[in-house]
């Protein structure tokens, strides 16, 4: 059994090194996928101090999480979703958890090598398109269960390097979504000239 901190519930961890809140939230799982906000603690303060907006943005997050299909190639939309950084490393990880997938053979099925996708799934390294749409069609899902269009990269000072039970990480890091994608829109494999081996100009 875990241990705890009095006055928290034995599901979650005490975050108090981490004071930025937005796109990260400590929760119960009440049902399989589903979220619910801790009442105790969020992200190191009292939820009480979070603002309405707070609130809002990530309680939106996390109940949009649980509405997936089944994967079909994506279009322009679910790229232009990836190069906006908005993908959510906790839809990652609940998708992951879902399926039972776990270890190595995760990330040589992304196109990624270890611990690519423990990476993601923390927000400190974030996928190219083609891993995004190779971990989507591992998933069975489309491009856009894996995003919301209200997320936002956003930097904390302290982000966990390593999953933590209990913890919901719902940006990914600026400095990874910029590493990883395009300044334009010329790179879409829509654009690429047929044989070419990079992007039509």
């Amino acid at each position: 059994m875990q241990p705890t901190t009095p006055g928290l519930h034995p599901r979650i961890r005490p975050a108090s090194s981490i004071t930025e809140g937005e796109s990260m939230l400590e929760f119960f799982r009440r049902k399989r996928r589903r979220a619910t906000p801790s009442t105790e603690s969020w992200m190191g303060r009292c939820i009480g101090t979070a603002t309405p907006a707070e609130l809002e943005h990530a309680q939106r997050l996390l109940t949009d999480a649980h509405v997936t299909a089944p994967f079909v190639e994506p279009g322009d939309d679910e790229y232009e979703l990836w190069r906006a950084g908005k993908l959510v490393p906790f839809y990652l990880t609940e998708l992951l958890n879902a399926g039972g997938h776990f270890g190595p053979d995760v990330d040589t099925a992304c196109l990624a090598e270890e611990p690519a996708v423990d990476r993601w799934e923390v927000g400190v390294e974030y996928p190219s398109w083609e891993q995004t749409v190779a971990l989507a069609r591992f998933l069975d899902v489309r491009v856009r269960d894996l995003a919301h269009p209200d997320a936002e990269p956003r930097h904390h000072e302290v982000r966990p390097r390593l999953k933590i039970s209990g913890l919901a990480i719902l940006s990914f890091e600026p400095a990874a979504v910029a590493a990883a994608t395009p300044a334009g829109h010329d790179d879409h494999p829509a654009v690429w000239q047929k044989g070419a081996t990079g992007p039509a100009r």
